[in-house]
């Protein structure tokens, strides 16, 4: 079932292989353009020596809540033979290329695939060129960001300072970051509220930074979110103040943070909606 996730509990998960237990997940890596996740950064266990690898969304299977874990399409051998990477450095599209040849998939990057890549079927020998790149032309520039280099960023909004990023809300279907949590507390005594990252401009990585097209008084006036919550309680959070504060800002706010047609709005207004006629 479709779930929403931040990353301090999916880097709780265990991974697991067709044959057994990989490791666990230490971050996700995103694309700052889109949001769309492209890999897990695993710490493997002794049968690998502890090293780290990236394990990519389009091998994802089921995520079982019962024993923490996240089961994966692939086999030990596959994952074994997968390049190796530092859990401390950038991930240039160099490495991205080979690791896709490794495993013998389409790369995002290309025409024609899904949002994590697709398989494909790996090229006669006979016929491939040694100098040949397998995928053709290769984007120079990537923009993948670290979830563990975004935790703690400013966030600014257009009129000043409000708060720091505190953690990333993924939705487990598509694994899409659809929200990222604002923690306001030295504003707001200690409040939190979910942003939609289409309200979220560009990072300032220098400055470690990130820009909001709301304004300081949106942010206060928006629901608290409580992060322990469970992602089906996510949708019931202040259901009564959430509903003004969507026709509130919807009215007097061209940047309202969350769109009215998104899913997680959709849903959260038929809830809100129901339990307030029944309240009636």
């Amino acid at each position: 079932m479709k779930q929403f996730r931040r990353v301090q509990d999916i880097t709780k998960l265990t991974l697991r292989s067709i044959d057994g237990q990989v490791g666990t997940i230490r971050e996700l890596y995103f694309d700052d353009q889109n949001w769309a996740v492209r890999y897990l950064m695993v710490r493997t266990g002794r049968w690998l020596m502890g090293r780290h690898v990236l394990i990519a969304p389009i091998v994802i299977g089921t995520i079982d809540d019962a024993d923490a874990s996240i089961r994966i399409n692939l086999q030990k051998e596959e994952i074994e033979y997968a390049p190796s990477i530092k859990s401390t450095e950038s991930i240039p599209r160099r490495y991205e290329q080979t690791y896709y040849e490794r495993f013998q998939w389409a790369p995002y990057w290309q025409p024609d695939t899904t949002m994590w890549g697709s398989p494909i079927p790996f090229p006669d020998a006979s016929t491939t060129r040694l100098d040949e790149s397998l995928f053709g032309e290769i984007p120079e520039q990537s923009h993948l960001r670290s979830s563990a280099a975004v935790t703690g960023c400013k966030v600014r909004a257009q009129d000043g300072e409000i708060g720091h990023m505190g953690d990333l809300v993924i939705d487990d279907e598509d694994w899409i970051i659809r929200y990222v949590e604002v923690d306001t507390r030295n504003w707001l005594l200690g409040k939190k509220v979910l942003v939609q990252t289409g309200r979220i401009g560009p990072f300032d990585w220098y400055g470690r930074s990130v820009a909001m097209a709301l304004t300081r008084h949106a942010i206060r006036s928006a629901p608290a979110y409580d992060p322990s919550c469970s992602s089906r309680r996510i949708m019931r959070f202040g259901c009564s103040n959430t509903m003004e504060w969507m026709r509130r800002n919807n009215e007097t706010h061209s940047n309202s943070m969350y769109v009215v047609g998104s899913d997680f709005t959709k849903s959260l207004l038929i809830y809100c909606s129901s339990n307030l006629l029944r309240s009636h």
